[in-house]
């Protein structure tokens, strides 16, 4: 599961009960979810395990979590469930949220490191790989002349 925004109002946790032929189970005996990140080797709880509902008659089990503040990084939400006969399934799934601004940061460095670049006319002109101009800054000497030789500044156009 994966989040492009930092601090989502809403994480919707769910997870479909399976018998081992693949059927659906409609009945479980407890169904919970804990979310948690590592920092270093250590388990934090960001969500202490929490009793999850089945949807309606279905084999879906789920939990709508408002988490007030959760940054970007990696998380796990870990589901343990029990069935009716007493045998216990305890799965993992990662939860990754993504600051979007960073991402946009990268998605820009990506295209200037990838595209080419050019010199005239006292500016250096960036393009991403289509050919499509990027950004464009007049260079200038130490007196702040423009220049094509020695520069020293570049300032954005």
């Amino acid at each position: 599961m994966n989040f492009v925004n930092p601090n989502p109002s809403k994480v919707i946790l769910q997870v479909q009960a399976q018998n081992p032929d693949g059927a659906p189970k409609l009945s479980l005996l407890s169904a919970a979810v804990r979310v948690y990140h590592l920092d270093g080797a250590a388990e934090v709880e960001d969500l202490t395990s929490v009793p999850l509902a089945q949807v309606g008659s279905s084999n879906t089990w789920r939990y709508i979590w408002s988490p007030g503040s959760l940054p970007a990084g990696n998380y796990f939400a870990e589901y343990d469930l029990t069935d009716t006969d007493g045998i216990q399934f305890v799965g993992v799934e990662n939860v990754d949220v993504f600051d979007v601004a960073k991402q946009v940061d990268l998605n820009l460095i990506k295209q200037i490191e990838s595209g080419r670049w050019r010199i005239a006319n006292n500016q250096m002109t960036f393009y991403d790989t289509d050919g499509n101009t990027i950004l464009t800054f007049n260079l200038l000497d130490q007196s702040g002349t423009p220049t094509m030789g020695q520069v020293y500044e570049r300032t954005p156009a």
